[in-house]
């Protein structure tokens, strides 16, 4: 009977020369200075028409808490309708420097402009738009009357007045009303989890303290900063090419079936931290074992965490005032409108994106630059990367490397002076 030597000594004693790497590193280079600094490709198709649905959102929960207490918009995130009304404009002059707007986009420019100015809303959308949109009130106000109205279609409804205009402006404060209840209870559900959440932070600190110098044993453990940089570059490179395909898929073919749509999605999620997870490891459940897949999760930890990054939020958001112009569309596509984008966004937003990428930037980048630098560098370089993948603006880059690395190491080590002396 011949014996095998153990599969995963195999593993780990690959060698991968340093120009592979510096080769993978730098062709994912040149996608991200690209991204970063080449020129624009515009906004995808569909982004004015979801950017009309988040400003019309914004704009109605801007008047409906016009009167509330300054404090319940603050926790609420909600601006003041003259400040809401500003950021939407330049949402909309972006649309349009870039040429995405439309006849629709138009109208609503148009007519949040009058209202900002306090100007005639009927005369001023004529002369804003040079009589390219026409002001058609008696459809605004059947719209309306059908729930199907916007912020601007009221503007118009109310400044020509008529039959009928008196009951589809109730119709539309009527569903403003709602619509600011729901926001209220949704977000106070997350207030409420992060407030007692409060009760946990001393638990999480702790925790926090004794993954700092936590044993680094196992196969896990032996990882080399050269092994686990390979698993990781060839994995992302693998996703860039899968989301490319994906996007010239559904340009080629815009009516795809949204169960169709789903899978593709996932399967460019799912796929690349597959490939990652088959470069380590020779059967799942070792994969399972060694990532802690099989532990429970620790609820305290996770809510004392949440609390805490929670506050850490608010104070970035104090110092850096992200802008929320900065994106039209608000993040979202029309992939996720309706109710199939709504299993859209929870089975590929909620569920598969945070498991497949914490697999491959805590679970493989994480590991492997820990077991080199240490705890706190692992955390920084994993969380950073992490934001630049993901291009997120000046306040969210900060807000992830900061808030999910440094802060709430330095906290730690400010609560126990002990570690400093380790």
């Amino acid at each position: 009977m011949i014996q095998t030597g153990n599969p995963y000594r195999v593993v780990l004693r690959r060698d991968y020369p340093e120009p592979l790497i510096a080769l993978l590193a730098f062709i994912l280079g040149i996608w991200l200075w690209d991204h970063y600094f080449g020129q624009p490709a515009g906004y995808p198709p569909g982004t004015e028409t979801v950017a009309l649905v988040k400003i019309d959102r914004d704009l109605r929960l801007a008047d409906a808490m016009a009167d509330d207490a300054p404090w319940l918009k603050v926790i609420f995130g909600v601006d003041s309708p003259v400040v809401a009304r500003g950021d939407s404009l330049r949402a909309l002059g972006k649309l349009g420097e870039d040429g995405s707007m439309t006849q629709a986009g138009l109208e609503a420019f148009a007519v949040i402009r009058a209202v900002q100015e306090q100007a005639p809303v009927d005369e001023s959308v004529e002369e804003m738009t040079q009589g390219q949109v026409v002001a058609d009130p008696v459809r605004a106000a059947a719209d309306l009357a059908d729930h199907r109205g916007t912020w601007w279609q009221v503007k118009l409804v109310e400044a020509a007045g008529g039959g009928g205009a008196a009951e589809a402006v109730a119709v539309f404060h009527a569903d403003s009303a709602r619509l600011r209840l729901r926001a209220i209870v949704a977000r106070s559900l997350v207030w409420v989890v992060g407030l007692a959440g409060l009760a946990f932070v001393p638990v999480a600190l702790r925790r926090m303290k004794s993954g700092l110098h936590g044993l680094r044993g196992g196969y896990g453990g032996a990882w080399s900063l050269r092994f686990g940089l390979v698993v990781f570059l060839v994995a992302t490179l693998a996703w860039i090419g899968f989301n490319l395909a994906l996007e010239l898929a559904t340009g080629a073919l815009p009516t795809l079936h949204p169960v169709l749509s789903l899978a593709l999605d996932s399967a460019a999620r799912v796929l690349p931290t597959l490939i990652a997870l088959g470069l380590i490891f020779r059967k799942p459940r070792h994969a399972i074992r060694v990532l802690g897949l099989d532990r429970k999760p620790d609820l305290q930890t996770v809510l004392g965490t949440f609390s805490l990054l929670m506050i850490i939020d608010q104070v970035l958001r104090r110092l850096m005032a992200p802008d929320p112009a900065s994106n039209p569309g608000g993040g979202l596509s029309l992939a996720e409108a309706g109710p199939w984008g709504l299993v859209f966004a929870l089975v590929a937003a909620c569920l598969l994106a945070p498991l497949a990428e914490e697999i491959l930037y805590r679970g493989v980048l994480f590991r492997s630059v820990r077991n080199r630098l240490g705890v706190l560098p692992g955390a920084v370089i994993s969380s950073l990367i992490f934001a630049l993948l993901h291009f997120y603006d000046g306040y969210g880059l900060v807000s992830v490397t900061l808030g999910l690395a440094v802060i709430p190491t330095t906290v730690a080590f400010v609560l126990w002076p002990s570690l400093r002396k380790r």
